[in-house]
């Protein structure tokens, strides 16, 4: 709006606008003096001028209305996504609060201050648009709550990981960890309910596969003095800290495909790396994250209802995300204490991700971590046993991207 207008120096009462909010405050801050709107209301009222009264609703304005904030909405006629805006015109608004005559509304919004010409020149934008909706302030932060309320449910086991990240990478890690993961986790008996199961036996005979890439250290004549102790974990003095264990305490990673195994490695091109097959010669208690995502067709609707549905399904991309080698220490904190959650309390012999070096579909992109329980996990009556093995030649090495945003 223009800075000043001809109306600017007639007078109004607190006559003229019906809002007694509005009315109040020409009545404390105006003069006696002669209504240029309505002869009728005399010459002794309190008046003040188009002026001062429009600087005044528009201090009320800004406090209480913002532009409209836009919003996805659908045609009935059309497939593609259209856009509008929260709200209405602030000339209606306006003509709503103040309630007043047509003549004194005009002479108060053609006097609202706002930029000029001048500045809009230089950049500016002006507040008053006809062409812009606003809304209450109120009704928008109202919105905002409940979007935040829904946000925050609809993905409250992710946030509630990602704050219990944080607490045993930067505030505790040894004392009250186990209460946050208790309200994260819920109880055993949740997962044993539902056609599909998160926690369940994998049964004897279930292939697993492990690779190991060849070194000047670990070359192919280490390999064939024996190959059951090579392929398997290290032992317990040699055992680095990993996603699922700590140091020292050695855990089994493997994978259900080849492929997968030998992704895990990241080898590049030219490696050689020594894959072993091996069987399952007990059944292990596994917390498998990846189970609702494999489900298709009627399975899906069936575990969606699951009582643990949302938490699996979020906790899978939390548990697999990949790691960059210098933040391991820190990031793998949090999963090296879940695996010792779900042994202690859980009594799981194994936990089950989505690898995050295989994505295809071509080949099963499950990995699995068998926790140690004080034996060695290869051998005779032993939790493992090998079937076989070979040498593969890394040939090529294959990446998949994503348009990022900027």
């Amino acid at each position: 709006m223009a800075a000043s207008t001809e109306n600017d120096e007639q007078s109004l009462c607190a006559r003229c606008i019906s809002n007694a909010q509005f009315a109040k405050w020409i009545e404390e801050n105006g003069s006696h003096g002669k209504c240029d709107f309505d002869k009728s209301h005399g010459r002794s009222n309190a008046v003040v001028t188009v002026e001062a009264f429009a600087e005044e609703v528009d201090r009320y304005f800004r406090d209480n209305y913002q532009r409209g904030e836009e919003y996805m909405c659908g045609r009935p006629d059309s497939d593609n996504a259209s856009y509008d805006t929260y709200g209405e015109p602030y000339q209606d608004i306006l003509g709503n609060d103040l309630e007043c005559d047509e003549d004194v509304f005009n002479a108060v919004v053609a006097s609202l201050p706002d930029c000029s010409d001048r500045d809009i020149a230089q950049g500016d934008e002006p507040f008053y648009d006809d062409c812009v909706n606003y809304e209450s302030t109120a009704d928008a932060k109202k919105r905002s709550r409940v979007d935040e309320e829904e946000y925050w449910y609809e993905n409250r086991f992710s946030l509630q990981w990602g704050e219990f990240c944080r607490t045993v990478q930067f505030r505790r890690r040894f004392f009250k960890t186990k209460e946050p993961l208790d309200r994260l986790f819920g109880k055993p008996e949740e997962y044993h309910d539902g056609a599909v199961k998160p926690i369940y036996e994998l049964k004897v005979g279930e292939r697993i596969f492990r690779a190991r890439i060849l070194d000047d250290d670990f070359n192919e004549v280490r390999l064939q003095k024996n190959p059951p102790a090579e392929l398997s974990a290290p032992p317990k003095e040699r055992a680095r800290a990993g996603r699922m264990n700590v140091e020292y305490i050695p855990a089994f990673y493997g994978a259900f495909s080849e492929d997968t195994a030998l992704a895990e490695m990241r080898p590049s091109i030219g490696d050689q790396v020594a894959i072993g097959e091996f069987a399952l010669q007990k059944n292990l208690k596994v917390f498998d994250f990846t189970v609702f995502s494999k489900a298709t067709g009627d399975k899906w609707k069936e575990v969606s209802e699951h009582t643990r549905y949302d938490f699996i399904t979020q906790m899978e991309h939390e548990i697999s995300k990949p790691i960059l080698p210098f933040e391991k220490q820190r990031e793998y904190i949090a999963t090296q204490i879940v695996a010792e959650y779900l042994r202690e309390y859980f009594e799981c012999d194994a936990v089950i991700f989505r690898s995050s070096m295989h994505g295809g579909d071509k080949a099963d992109n499950r990995n699995i971590v068998i926790f140690y329980k004080g034996a060695e996990f290869v051998g005779k009556e032993r939790v493992l046993t090998l079937s076989k093995h070979h040498i593969a030649n890394v040939m090529d090495v294959f990446y998949r991207t994503s348009v990022g945003k900027f």
